[in-house]
Formats: C-alpha cells, sequence, structure tokens
C-alpha cells in the first residue's frame, strides 16, 4: 500500500502547538503539567472521580517527545470532562494504546517524518485526490500497533468478519477488531483538536458543536461517542476558503440543519472533484462555460437528485460577494436545471415522468414484513416494540428511537382515544396521532409503550427523558437506529426472508413510511389523512409515499366496480376515485359520505359549508348507502319541525321570520330530493343493494355477451 502523504509542519508551528496544549492543559489545572505520571493522588485532587482513581493508579505519560506527551495528556483530559466518557471501563480499553505511544511513540513519529501524531497522515484529513472522506484510519500506523498489541494481548481478536446484504446478494467483509481501531480514534482526535488553533472563520476542521446547539434539535444527543465536523481539508488550499465562508454564512441564516451539512458538503466534493479532473487550479479559469461542463460532467457521471447542480449554482452566485476580488462574477441560466438527466430505474423501460406519475414501488413487501413480524420475539428488548410502533405509524427511523418518555398521554377530551405525540426532527415540528383505545392496532402499540415505560423505570429506578434511553457514560441519548437495523437484517438473513422477487430481503427504516401510506391509500383514506399521518407539509409530498398504484386502482374496481361516486343529480362522477390520489395538487378530498371535488374552498369560506347534499361540487360515495338513509330520515323530523314553526310565525303575525323559515324548509327539501336521488342510483345502479357488493359489467360488454 503506497503511505498516504505527511501532513508535516515547520519547527515553528510544531513549537507553537506544543505550548497551546500546554495551556489547554493549565487551564483544567497545572499538576496536570508538571506531572508526567498520572496517580491516585493526582486524579483524586484535579478530577475527583474515585472511578478514575481505580482505573489509573499509576499511569505513565512521560513519552520521550514532549509534544507528543501533550496530545496524550489533552486526549484524556478531554474525555476525563466528556460526560459521555464518565466510565471506568472506557478508559481500561485504552490503556493499551497510551502505553504503546508512550514505550514507541519516538520511533512511530521518526518512521513518519512527523513531528507530533497529528502530522502523521489520516485518510479522513487526506487530500481530495487521495480520497479525502474515507472515515477510515491510517493503514500501516493500524498494521504497526496491531502487532505490538498482538504481543502483549495473544488471545484478544485481531479483525472481524461481517455479512451483510448489497443490492439482494449476500456480501462479506473483513475488517480490524475494535480493540485495534482505537488507537485510529486517537489519532482522529489529534488531527481535529490541531485544528482548533486557529479562528474559526479561518479553520479547516470545524467542530459542529461550536455552530449548533442543543435549543432546537436533537444534535447533541445524536452525537453518541464523538464529535462531528466539517473537514475542509478535502479541498485543495484554493478552495478551502469559499467552501467555508459558504458553509458558515448559510449555518448563520439558519439555512443548514447539522445532518444537511453532511449531505452539502458531499457535493462540494463532487465539485471539487470535477475541477481536479477538468485541469482548472484557479478561481479565474472558472467562467460560464465551466458550468455547462459541469452539467455534462454530472450528467455523464449519473449524480442523483438534482442538488449536485442546483447547491454548486448557489455557491457560484455566492462566491463573488463572499470573497470579493477572488471569484468572478458569471452569468448562470436558471433554466440549465432542466437538463439534468435523472437515472432511469432499471426495472421500467420508460421514462421518469411514467414512474414518478405511476408512484414508484418504494414499500417493503407486506409478505417480508410479515415474515419478519413472526420472528421478533428472538430479537432483544425493544426492537420489537420499535419496529411494531414504526409498521403503526409510519414514522421517520429517528423520531421513532427518539420518542419521549411522555409521549402517549391520555386524550383529555374524550377518554375513547390516547394521543400519541412525537417530534418530527426533519420538519422541525410535533405531530400528533389519535389511537382509538378499541382498535386492535393501537391497542398493540399502547401496550407496547406502557410495557416499555415500565421496563425503564425497572432498570433505572425512575422515568428517563427518552422511552428507548441508552446511556454513554453520564449523558443519555435516545437508542441509535443503526443497532436496531443491523439486528433487522440480521433477523432476515437468518430465517431466509426474501422480497416480493425472491432475492434476499434488505431491511430499512424508511420503506416501512412507504408501506404505511400505501396501506391507508388501500384501506381508503384520502391524500390528506396520509399528510396528517405521516406528518408532511403538503399533499404532493404525501402522495410520493403512495405506492403500488396500479394495483390500488385494480382492487378498486374489483371491489366496488366503477361509478363509485355520485353527483346530487344521481348521475356517475367517474373521475373522483383517480382525483383523490392526484399528485399534483389536492383535486378532492374526503367529506362526510362522500368526496368534495373543490377541496380549496374546505374551511370556514367555504361558500357550501354544512350543504353538502345541495351542492353541485358534492360526489356520494355509494358505500356509505346507510349514511345517507340516516340523513334522510333526520331530514323528514326537521321539516316537521320547521312547517310547524312557520305556521307559528304567520299565527303571530311575524311576516319576515315566516318567510326565513319557509326558505330553510324548501332548503331542506331539495335536500330530500337530493338525498332520495343519490340513494335510488346507488341501489338501482347495481353497485350496492342491501349489505351485499357486486360488480357490474359495462354497458358496452353486457351488449357483446351472447
Amino acid at each position: 500500500m503506497k503511505p498516504l502523504a505527511v501532513v508535516g509542519g515547520t519547527p515553528h508551528e510544531t513549537e507553537r502547538y506544543h505550548n497551546w496544549l500546554g495551556a489547554r492543559l493549565a487551564e483544567t489545572s497545572p499538576l496536570l503539567v508538571a506531572n508526567p505520571v498520572w496517580s491516585k493522588s493526582l486524579m483524586t485532587e484535579v478530577f475527583g472521580h474515585p472511578w478514575l482513581s481505580l482505573t489509573y493508579a499509576r499511569l505513565s505519560l512521560d513519552s520521550q517527545v514532549p509534544v507528543l506527551t501533550n496530545e496524550i495528556k489533552t486526549y484524556l483530559v478531554a474525555s476525563v470532562l466528556d460526560d459521555r466518557k464518565a466510565d471506568a471501563h472506557w478508559f481500561q480499553r485504552r490503556i493499551p494504546v497510551i502505553q504503546y505511544l508512550v514505550e514507541e511513540g519516538a520511533s512511530l513519529l521518526q518512521r513518519f517524518d512527523a513531528a507530533c501524531l497529528a502530522d502523521i497522515a489520516h485518510p479522513d484529513f487526506a487530500p481530495a485526490a487521495d480520497g479525502a472522506g474515507s472515515r477510515c484510519h491510517n493503514e500501516e500506523v493500524l498494521a504497526l500497533y496491531a502487532a505490538w498489541y498482538g504481543e502483549r494481548h495473544q488471545r484478544r481478536r485481531q479483525s472481524q468478519t461481517r455479512h451483510w446484504i448489497r443490492d439482494g446478494e449476500i456480501v462479506t467483509s473483513h475488517y480490524r477488531a475494535p480493540e485495534v481501531q482505537l488507537f485510529g480514534e486517537i489519532h482522529r482526535f489529534a488531527v481535529v483538536n490541531r485544528a482548533q488553533m486557529a479562528a474559526l472563520t479561518e479553520r479547516d476542521i470545524i467542530l459542529l458543536n461550536d455552530l449548533y446547539s442543543e435549543e432546537d434539535t436533537r444534535f447533541r444527543d445524536r452525537q453518541r461517542r464523538s464529535d462531528s465536523y466539517m473537514n475542509f481539508l478535502c479541498f485543495e488550499p484554493w478552495l478551502r476558503p469559499l467552501m467555508r465562508a459558504f458553509l458558515l454564512d448559510k449555518v448563520a441564516h439558519g439555512e443548514l440543519a447539522p445532518g444537511t451539512v453532511v449531505k452539502m458538503l458531499s457535493r462540494l466534493r463532487l465539485f471539487a472533484r470535477f475541477l481536479r479532473d477538468a485541469g482548472i487550479a484557479d478561481a479565474r479559469q472558472i467562467n460560464d462555460l465551466t458550468m455547462e461542463r459541469y452539467l455534462a460532467w454530472g450528467n455523464a457521471h449519473d449524480a442523483k437528485g438534482k442538488n449536485w447542480y442546483t447547491d454548486i449554482v448557489q455557491l457560484m452566485r455566492a462566491a463573488p460577494v463572499l470573497l470579493p476580488g477572488q471569484w468572478p462574477r458569471i452569468a448562470l441560466d436558471k433554466r440549465a436545471a432542466r437538463r439534468i438527466h435523472y437515472k432511469q430505474a432499471p426495472d421500467d423501460p420508460r421514462n421518469r415522468l411514467y414512474a414518478s406519475r405511476e408512484g414508484a414501488n418504494r414499500a417493503a413487501p407486506p409478505e417480508a414484513l410479515a415474515a419478519m413480524m413472526t420472528k421478533l420475539d428472538e430479537l432483544p428488548v425493544p426492537i420489537p416494540a420499535i419496529f411494531t410502533i414504526g409498521l403503526t405509524t409510519g414514522a421517520r427511523a429517528e423520531d421513532l428511537h427518539a420518542l419521549l418518555f411522555d409521549c402517549l398521554q391520555p386524550d383529555p377530551h374524550d377518554g375513547r382515544f390516547m394521543i400519541f405525540t412525537f417530534w418530527q426532527n426533519k420538519v422541525s415540528r410535533w405531530n400528533s396521532k389519535p389511537l382509538l383505545v378499541t382498535d386492535p392496532a393501537h391497542q398493540t402499540m399502547i401496550k407496547l409503550i406502557q410495557a416499555q415505560r415500565d421496563h425503564v423505570r425497572q432498570r433505572y429506578g425512575s422515568a428517563t427523558k427518552y422511552l428507548f434511553p441508552v446511556f454513554y457514560g453520564k449523558r443519555e441519548t435516545f437508542l441509535g437506529y443503526h443497532w436496531t437495523l443491523q439486528e433487522l437484517k440480521k433477523l432476515c438473513l437468518t430465517h431466509h426472508i426474501v422480497d416480493g422477487e425472491g432475492r434476499p430481503f434488505d431491511f430499512s427504516w424508511h420503506p416501512l413510511r412507504h408501506h404505511r401510506g400505501t396501506q391507508m391509500a388501500a384501506e381508503g383514506h384520502d391524500i390528506l389523512s396520509i399528510m396528517f399521518e405521516l406528518g408532511h407539509a403538503s399533499p404532493d409530498m404525501a402522495s410520493m409515499y403512495v405506492n403500488k398504484r396500479l394495483d390500488l386502482k385494480k382492487n378498486a374496481l374489483l371491489r366496488k366496480g366503477s361509478g363509485q361516486f355520485f353527483t346530487i343529480e344521481g348521475k356517475v362522477d367517474e373521475t373522483v376515485g383517480e382525483l383523490l390520489l392526484r399528485k399534483e395538487t389536492t383535486m378532492a378530498t374526503r367529506v362526510s359520505g362522500g368526496a368534495c371535488t373543490l377541496p380549496g374552498q374546505l374551511g370556514e369560506w367555504c361558500e357550501h359549508a354544512h350543504a353538502c347534499l345541495t351542492c353541485r361540487f358534492f360526489r356520494a360515495d355509494g358505500d356509505d348507502i346507510d349514511h345517507f338513509r340516516c340523513e334522510r330520515a333526520g331530514l323528514y323530523v326537521a321539516i316537521e319541525g320547521l312547517e310547524q314553526e312557520a305556521r307559528n310565525y304567520e299565527e303571530n303575525g311575524q311576516a319576515r321570520m315566516a318567510d326565513i323559515t319557509r326558505k330553510r324548509l324548501q332548503r331542506n327539501k331539495d335536500v330530500v330530493h337530493n338525498t332520495d336521488t343519490i340513494i335510488r342510483s346507488i341501489e338501482e345502479g347495481g353497485l350496492y343493494k342491501g349489505a351485499k357488493q357486486r360488480y357490474k359489467p359495462a354497458a358496452a360488454r353486457e351488449e357483446a355477451l351472447p
């Protein structure tokens, strides 16, 4: 393997780094600088942690290289002060790494011609041409530590094997054991820590803790053991100022959430790769033609989505403003985004427009989910509960795992319901879902939440912040969905669970949302109900979660036949079923007894509020005949009362009130007439009679029959 380039520095920079580390140690306690041996008495005096005193009863940190000694001390101090690492076992596992650095640190630095640990190259911070962002450690360094570690701990494992699924195939991978990977963790910390010497606006590595707080996100709780950061070392030096200024400006204006920053960085790295391939090494070489070439380059490389281009358009527009005089102003055509080539689905020979209209089948196959449900008892707690709740609600993976302990409360206004509330981190809003206590699925979900609460109280002695808590040291966070995902994948592998095409089922959390949306559509829920259930901001987005649309249309025909909806004149409207699932806009939505084909008017400003049975935009559902019979019976009673009321007004000489009452009486008679027409049309149309539904062939087909 070709060794990575050294991230070297001048002797002056190394000395400044050494002094900076010493100053940071002195801020905590001057004793940490003066004492090369961390004894039990020193730990008790400085930190006051009894468990830490037992772990480091006497540990020498005195390396032959002073700056390396300060790097080791800084790493340990930062770890002690981090509430996520307040655990004796956490520190015990890292004692061999500290011993290796003390004993072999000088020879290690000499081998890599480095002045300190932060000078040794790390793949995650290598130049872009060397494959930056690999999230791997320096293999040559790990091999040296593994050899030393193996001589002293021969019985402990040095490598591991993992089986997983990729594109429907079982894949096997080998990687070093976590005990060896620990050295890479300290190495990464040194590189990140040294970058913090510079001012925030000049840093090549920026910790997201310096940009985000826990006030409006779960960002702090999502950082399990290590802190997230933005890495600009993967860009060429001439690109770093622009990339850094662009991202910091967006964060300052609240345009990027912590999770979005990572995706934005990946798209910026794609643009940097293009510039490198095109031989562009200076801002003055970028012009209008560059963006045209980038569009063609991205299409040729099958870049996914369209943000890979539109985000760079924003970058080029902001460049001359953020760095005046350094970047040119170029004319950008807004219509160029129309020429982005969307990746065509491999199993559909038609274009993406067709696939979008029909709804790509991204829902988890019901057969595979049913097979998984029968084996859930084999999984550790609380995975069965999380899976069942996700299947019932369609919540996003992170929101599902981060449910609060008090997410379920009795409905104060109706004892028949419980209110299930959870925070949607992606859209930054709460979503409340009523659970009917008599509904079997809701009843199961309620019992699972209550059982999980009892389990938490029994284990921790009191209620916690999260319903599925995990403690790292003293910090509580929520259970990571990556662990539950891997356990569910293993379940599918163990029991040979397959998808609809007979391939090994590669489970992931998001298809459960599509499954829930498709399931609700099959049950007859309109697009607004699906939107509220899944927590989307618009019906347009909710419609993307209604998959298997062709199957839904077939089921509608087989179950109800054509002509499900009737106008108040008794005529069949065959378009309403399609309008209820139309993607482009909400063209129809459910109302009592049927559907309204003018949903934009729904609300307090609707001119036809509470008068659907006299409105030409109302479509009566053929399945709701009992509703219309009940309405008709109530109308007869109302008409009798209005007739008596009108006569009383006339006898008392109240002509105006009598006239108003007569108009109300006529309106109700019109409603009765329309209701009779609807009931007669449903019964005589052959689509519904009594308690039976049957399919009536079309007239043309009847004529063709012998």
